[in-house]
C-alpha cells in the first residue's frame, strides 16, 4: 500500500535516480548534489519534500521550495511548487491527488501565504486542479546579439563566481539586496550568493555603480548563448540603457558569446534586453500564482530567472 508524507530526511542519490527514470529523456537527467544544494540552500529558506513510497521503496514527490517575497514593504511567505514526478508504474489519479492534498496540508502548517509555479506542461493542468494556482505571468524568451565590449570606467567589476572567496562576493552583492519597497522576492546578498552556488552550473557577476547582472552560460537548441538570469538595482537608482548595454557586453565577453538570452519581468530597468522571440517559435515561460488571502493577485515588481529553479 503506497503511503504519501513528507520525507524528514531525503536521500538525494536515490531521489535523483528515480526522478531521472521517471521522466524517462535522455535529454533529464537529474544531479543529486544540485537537489541537495536546491532544496537546502539555493533559495536560503529550505524545502519541504512530499514523498509516496510503496514500502520502503520511493516511487514519487513534489517538491514545495520555501521563499521570501516582499509585498507593499511587508515581508511574506512563499513557496514553489518544484520537482514532481511519480515511477511510470505507479502513476495513477489517485498517487498524483495524494502527493498534491500532502503538499496543501504542508502549505496551511507552514501558513504560506503566495504558492508559485513554473509548470511544464503536464504540471500546469495539475497544479491549478489541486493546488488552485492560476496563471499569474507569461515571460516571453527574449534573445538579442551583443558584438561589442564593455568601454569606459561605467563596469566596476565582471567575474565568474568561483574565482571568489565567499567573503568578497557578498561583499560585491550587497548594494544590490533588494529593497522591501520592491514587490517580488527577497534577495539579500547572502541569499542570492547561495542561489548562484549551483555545483552544477557556472555563474558570473556584472556591476556598474547603478546595476548587477548574474549571467550563465548555457546551450540551447544547438546555440550557445549568455544567459541573463537577473538584474538587481542599487535600492533607489535610477538605471540607464548604458548600464544594461555595458552588462550585457560583459556577460558576453566572460563567456565568449555573442547570443544572449533574457526572460522576465523588471520594472527598475528602462527596458528589457533583446526582442521577444515569437510563441510560434518559443512559447513564454508561465508562472502560476496563488495568493491564499485575496482572489486578487499581487502586484510584482521584478521576476526573472533566479526567481526559479530553472537555472
Amino acid at each position: 500500500m503506497l503511503a504519501v508524507s513528507e520525507e524528514r530526511t531525503v536521500d538525494f542519490e536515490s531521489t535523483a535516480r528515480i526522478a531521472t527514470e521517471a521522466f524517462g529523456s535522455k535529454d533529464v537527467t537529474f544531479s543529486p548534489s544540485r537537489m541537495k544544494w536546491l532544496y537546502e540552500r539555493g533559495f536560503g529558506e529550505g524545502a519541504a519534500v512530499v514523498s509516496a513510497f510503496d514500502g520502503e521503496k520511493k516511487v514519487g514527490q513534489i517538491v514545495l521550495l520555501h521563499q521570501k517575497v516582499h509585498l507593499d514593504g511587508a515581508p511574506v511567505s512563499a513557496t514553489q511548487l518544484i520537482d514532481l514526478f511519480v515511477l511510470k508504474a505507479y502513476r495513477s489519479p489517485g498517487v498524483v491527488r495524494h502527493l498534491y492534498q500532502e503538499a496543501e496540508r504542508v502549505c496551511e502548517a507552514g501558513q504560506f501565504r503566495i504558492i508559485l509555479g513554473l509548470p511544464n506542461p503536464i504540471s500546469a493542468p495539475l497544479n491549478a486542479r489541486f493546488m488552485k494556482v492560476r496563471p499569474f505571468l507569461s515571460l516571453p524568451v527574449r534573445i538579442g546579439v551583443s558584438l561589442g565590449w564593455p568601454r569606459g570606467r561605467r563596469l566596476l567589476f565582471s567575474i565568474p563566481v568561483r574565482t571568489m572567496p565567499r567573503d568578497e562576493a557578498i561583499e560585491r552583492l550587497t548594494p544590490f539586496a533588494t529593497p522591501a519597497s520592491e514587490n517580488g522576492l527577497y534577495w539579500d546578498a547572502e541569499t542570492l550568493f547561495e542561489r548562484i552556488s549551483d555545483p552544477t552550473c557556472a555563474y558570473a557577476v556584472h556591476a556598474t555603480a547603478d546595476l548587477l547582472l548574474v549571467s550563465s552560460s548555457r546551450r540551447t537548441r544547438g546555440i550557445s548563448h549568455a544567459l541573463l538570469c537577473g538584474f538587481f538595482a542599487r535600492p533607489g537608482a535610477v538605471i540607464g540603457s548604458g548600464d544594461i548595454a555595458t552588462l550585457i557586453r560583459a556577460a558576453c565577453r566572460v563567456w565568449k558569446h555573442q547570443v544572449f538570452v533574457y526572460a522576465g519581468i523588471n520594472k527598475c530597468l528602462p527596458r528589457l534586453p533583446g526582442i521577444a522571440i515569437p510563441g510560434r517559435y518559443r512559447q513564454p515561460i508561465l508562472v502560476q500564482l496563488r495568493d491564499t488571502l485575496t482572489e486578487t493577485f499581487p502586484r510584482f515588481d521584478r521576476f526573472q530567472l533566479t526567481d526559479s529553479d530553472f537555472i
